[in-house]
């Protein structure tokens, strides 16, 4: 056995060193661009307050919510929500809300952050959810969506409920073989069981389900979880609970297209393992160095109205059955992106091509840079071409780097530096490691 799975790793390794990474590469112009023009205001906020701070860019919010909303609600008959992890910040919240936006919320303290917004419309979503949390979404019971994780999240709702004798309107996560893992939800077979159940528990409403995709760049595993879900509600629905589905929330995971890339050697999400991983990890035990073909490559994804298009047609051919059906989605990552840049300044130059900037991936709460590409823009030399730069952070760890290359004519010390589209996970997961977390400041 052992020597089988051996001869079968060796052909998987042989597989993935001949497999080309996805990405097209090409310089991000536009997202330069945009940069440079919001020169003027970055630096006189740099004059006034130092740096490194968060710069909090409340036009990048508005054009990516609008282009999602204009996109969904032209295709779909339901209501975004939000989802507040990917940006808590107290702007971010109350933008989106007066776009329309409903919030997805995930703990109790997200939820609290939701009703300080003054979301009228939330659901509340993930697993572990304690008795006190589903005690608060009760409180709230008129404006909040309790997605129910499992069974026994359920039966204590259901008990929680019935002593305060309050109804609440409820969903329930499934998984297929398109998600990821079984961490979250009932898998898709347990549906009806759990449908039939939640009559036990008077007070809690079930009205619809809720299937959450995360990281995606393509929209066909929507298409087929779509597919399935419907296949299922034919073959194991009665009539009466096909009445019952009020709404099917598709979830998030809609990544934004061409902001940001990723090194030929990146193993990490979105890219699937390739050779470029597995040769940079050889050759660095080997103490030897890698040069690859491209610098790097650029993520790119389906725009909002291509997502919506491909969801909607999916929907219409697969669902058109539930005679009173909403559908719901969870945008995070694809909202916020552009609504966050981070700016730092050069501090010391250490060799002509090397420098350390007064801020590092603290702010960022994980590693990212030495694996995911993002332009780093010279407000002080600036350039709309790169030069071969490497930009640490002050953390004492060599994996504090920002990147590799520079939008600039030449990088000197106290030059200030942009790395835009910073939005989504970086405020929500930055650290108090080694160096404070950063302040925000709004153009």
């Amino acid at each position: 056995m052992f020597v089988k799975n051996l001869l079968k790793g060796k052909k998987r390794v042989l597989e993935i060193l001949k497999k080309e990474p996805e990405g097209r590469t090409f310089l991000l112009k536009d997202v330069v661009e945009s940069v440079y023009a919001k020169k003027k205001k970055i630096l006189d906020l740099v004059r006034k307050h130092g740096t490194p701070f968060y710069l909090l860019d409340p036009q990048g919010l508005q054009n990516s919510a609008e282009e999602f909303q204009r996109a969904f609600s032209n295709k779909l008959s339901g209501r975004s929500y939000y989802a507040v992890k990917s940006n808590y910040h107290p702007v971010i919240l109350k933008t989106v809300v007066k776009k329309g936006f409903g919030l997805d919320v995930s703990s109790g303290r997200e939820l609290k952050l939701a009703l300080k917004a003054g979301s009228k419309h939330i659901v509340f979503s993930g697993p572990g959810k304690t008795n006190e949390e589903l005690g608060l979404a009760l409180k709230y019971s008129k404006i909040v969506t309790v997605h129910l994780d499992n069974f026994n999240e359920l039966k204590r709702l259901g008990v929680l409920a019935a002593l305060a004798k309050k109804k609440i309107r409820a969903g329930v996560r499934i998984f297929t073989p398109y998600h990821l893992g079984n961490k979250f939800g009932i898998p898709l077979e347990d549906l009806k069981l759990f449908w039939q159940t939640s009559k036990k528990y008077p007070y809690v409403e079930l009205r619809g389900i809720q299937s959450h995709l995360s990281w995606n760049k393509e929209s066909d595993k929507y298409s087929k979880v779509i597919e399935l879900l419907g296949t299922y509600l034919k073959k194991q629905f009665s009539r009466i609970h096909l009445n019952e589905v009020e709404f099917i929330d598709l979830g998030g995971g809609f990544f934004p297209d061409k902001v940001e890339g990723y090194y030929p050697w990146t193993s990490r999400h979105p890219v699937p393992l390739h050779g470029g991983a597995l040769i940079k990890m050889a050759n660095a035990a080997l103490g030897e160095k890698t040069e690859f073909r491209a610098p790097y490559y650029i993520t790119e994804s389906k725009t909002p109205e291509e997502f919506a298009q491909i969801i909607s047609r999916a929907v219409s051919k697969h669902l058109r059955f539930l005679p009173n059906c909403q559908f719901y989605v969870e945008p995070g990552r694809i909202i916020c992106t552009p609504a966050m840049h981070i700016v730092v300044s050069v501090v010391d130059i250490k060799r002509f091509n090397v420098g350390i900037a007064d801020g590092g991936l603290n702010a960022t709460g994980w590693e990212f840079g030495e694996h995911f590409y993002y332009p780093l823009v010279d407000l002080t030399h600036p350039s709309k071409k790169e030069i071969e730069f490497t930009l640490y952070g002050p953390l004492c760890t060599p994996r504090d780097v920002w990147g590799y290359t520079c939008f600039a004519k030449k990088v000197d010390n106290n030059d200030v530096i942009v790395i835009p589209n910073q939005g989504a996970y970086r405020y929500t997961l930055a650290q108090e490691f080694i160096k404070s977390i950063p302040p925000v400041y709004s153009l």
